[in-house]
């Protein structure tokens, strides 16, 4: 048996799937029904069908008075991998593809793009123009556009935020990744088959950039550029715009597609108090938000639906949307502290998913789930390690392992650390809650620091170059798109957007690069199920006598014993070593669902025990003068079909330090294609 070989740890760890909330309301001072002005929004991340809202007649025009999270931090795609900066930029441009804004919000419809053909195998995509559509200046939006716009995005050089994405799939430009086929036609080529591609191509972050003001030299990144130059193709022209306060949007007269856009203008204000939100709605000086992503807890907008029913400022409807998001604690592996991987793990394995769900979402959000969730189920998900109830057995042994991992490291009281946090949403309340837990448990205690929401993102942007000011952040991941590609690609790779520390393991690369070019959804959920480790329960008795004349036994399962190796390891190391006591070492490798891990020391004392006279008829329990129990989740890879190409590379990040695993030591048993089972 070996070490223990922890599983990689996360970077950012999963603490809530929580429920997007969008709340709709009757527009006190529009004309516009309620059901238009819902399903004019596109959800792209929810695979929900958006509840129906009863309204009157559908009418045009009118004033809509909307509140934002946050300032916009980018106003070009570029970039940009803000929620606050995608709506603000939806409504100027347009992309070729994206989601639905019916119903069925994941299907992928046209936008600038009328219709496209997929060809060469899957490889080739093939899109048609709409030969209508033009700039704010006059200028129609064509085919070199598209190419320059998307050509920015793939370009290697760029930081592509999550306009990007897709560029995972395609070929470089240079060799034919994109190009114009015509004015009004554009053919992109993959280097694989996919069928994640197009939902990245649909992200509302693609966005088609107008090329002749680009190349003019006008900062498109800044609301003084875009009004300067008439930038946009959407349905909605930028007017104004007070930094810090919000922006204003007004009809585009010119816009291509019949009968959009419903509103005369729309009017955003940034406004993140509490009480100041719920006082507006109620006063009808406000008329929607963005739900994900305000300060209001689920049983606010109830309270809200509730409490506006029949009043004369019109009743605001709380629709609720599944689970898109998680927040999460973001660890900075390069900070001294957070370095060793036993101490994140312990951080892992100590928070309470269960109390933060009842504290910050009460009670309404599905259970969170780690890096593996799009290939198991929520019920799957509360078995993990780190998932389980507190107060289950697993739990308890979650948090006990989790206390010795930090004595381990050399941490047995805790440390001080830095909390940051960006001023978005309840970030700052998921801090106080994993603050008091993490304190609860581990000793881990500090200060907790807010930041306006870019000088958040810049704050985690400097560990990319160096260890980065900041240690331990509260940050939510949204799922872009509910698909694996999304979740690993944009989490969990080396220079993935929200992998501030560029942390990658082999095994998550090697798993990405398999499971994309596999078409059958069944099969891509079991590679990823693939991405598993063993666990192992283990006893180490101090015996008064010798038990054997042997150092090493490997014990058949099928033979009955308890456990899968004894190792007497005073037979190798003499006994004066040790008090005189013989040291005796029986474990297994398991699956974390096993009952060994569920029992008490005790009840395995007296599964293992008789086995012992199997070695030594003379054995009596009155032998063993002390014993202890260590269980690791995570200790042994799981082999699969050519498994030996996932060995982990003997060098280190560290120049000139190599360091081999127990992968290396014992190949036959460590993910080799000719792993036996004894």
């Amino acid at each position: 048996m070996s070490r223990h070989r922890f599983l990689n740890l996360r970077t950012l760890l999963p603490i809530v799937s929580a429920i997007l909330l969008i709340v709709a309301v009757a527009c006190g001072s529009s004309d516009t029904d309620t059901e238009q002005a819902a399903s004019s929004t596109a959800v792209p991340a929810a695979a929900t069908e958006i509840p129906a809202v009863t309204g009157g007649d559908s009418k045009y025009g009118g004033n809509v008075r909307m509140s934002a999270y946050a300032d916009t931090k980018d106003w070009d795609p570029l970039g940009s991998a803000s929620l606050s900066s995608i709506q603000a930029y939806s409504q100027l441009y347009n992309q070729l593809v994206q989601f639905s804004t019916g119903a069925n919000t994941t299907e992928i419809v046209g936008d600038l793009a009328t219709s496209w053909e997929i060809s060469n195998g899957g490889q080739t995509f093939t899109f048609h123009l709409a030969e209508n559509a033009t700039w704010g200046d006059g200028v129609s939006v064509t085919a070199d556009d598209v190419v320059y716009a998307l050509g920015r995005y793939m370009d290697t050089e760029n930081s592509i935020g999550r306009s990007g994405l897709f560029r995972n799939y395609t070929v470089p430009e240079s060799e034919g990744g994109i190009k114009k086929i015509d004015d009004h036609t554009v053919e992109m080529n993959l280097s694989f088959a996919s069928g994640a591609f197009i939902n990245f191509l649909a992200l509302d972050y693609a966005k088609i950039l107008p090329k002749h003001i680009l190349e003019s030299g006008v900062d498109l990144n800044q609301a003084e550029g875009i009004m300067a130059s008439k930038a946009g193709s959407g349905p909605f022209v930028l007017e104004g715009y007070q930094r810090g306060n919000g922006y204003s949007v007004s009809k585009n007269p010119d816009y291509f597609k019949e009968g959009r856009p419903y509103f005369d203008s729309i009017e955003h204000f940034i406004i993140t108090d509490t009480g100041t939100l719920v006082a507006q709605f109620k006063a009808g000086t406000l008329d929607m938000m963005n739900g994900g992503f305000s300060n209001l807890s689920p049983t606010e907008y109830k309270q809200l639906d509730a409490d506006t029913v029949g009043t004369s400022n019109g009743h605001i409807i709380a629709n609720s949307l599944g689970g898109s998001r998680n927040w999460g604690l973001m660890m900075n592996r390069k900070a001294e502290k957070l370095s060793d991987p036993r101490v994140r793990k312990a951080i892992y394995l100590a928070l309470d998913r269960a109390q933060l769900n009842e504290i910050l979402e009460d009670n309404t959000a599905d259970t969170p789930c780690a890096l593996w969730s799009m290939g198991y189920s929520f019920e799957e998900c509360a078995t993990f390690p780190g998932m389980r109830d507190k107060n289950s057995e697993g739990g308890k042994a979650d948090l006990a392992y989790a206390k010795q991992l930090m004595a381990d490291a050399g941490y047995p009281d805790g440390f001080t650390v830095k909390y940051d946090a960006r001023q978005v949403g309840n970030y700052p309340d998921v801090c106080s809650v994993v603050k008091q837990q993490l304190s609860d448990t581990l000793g881990i205690d500090g200060d907790i620091m807010t930041h306006e929401s870019a000088a958040g993102y810049a704050l985690y942007g400097t560990s990319r170059a160096g260890t980065g000011d900041w240690q331990l952040a509260c940050q939510g991941e949204g799922m872009t798109v509910l698909d694996p590609d999304a979740l690993l690609g944009g989490v969990y790779l080396e220079g993935a957007t929200r992998n501030y520390t560029d942390w990658e393991p082999e095994n998550v690369r090697d798993a990405f690069e398999n499971q994309k070019v596999e078409q059958d959804p069944a099969k891509r959920r079991q590679q990823l199920k693939d991405l598993h480790s063993m666990g192992a329960v283990v006893l180490v008795l101090a015996l008064k006598k010798r038990l054997s004349n042997h150092y090493w036994f490997n014990l058949p399962a099928q033979a009955g014993f308890p456990f899968l190796a004894l190792v007497e390891h005073t037979n190798f190391v003499s006994p004066d070593h040790f008090g005189g006591e013989h040291i005796v070492y029986c474990g297994d490798y398991l699956e974390t669902d096993h009952e060994h891990f569920g029992l008490q020391k005790e009840e395995l004392l007296a599964r293992f025990l008789p086995a012992l006279t199997r070695f030594n008829a003379d054995f009596k329990p009155d032998w063993v003068r002390r014993s202890w129990l260590f269980r690791s989740p995570y200790a042994q890879p799981l082999p699969r079909v050519d498994g030996s190409g996932a060995l982990p590379a003997l060098r280190t990040p560290m120049p000139g330090l190599w360091m081999a695993s127990m992968s290396q030591i014992y190949p036959w048993d460590r993910v080799t294609n000719y792993a036996i089972d004894i």
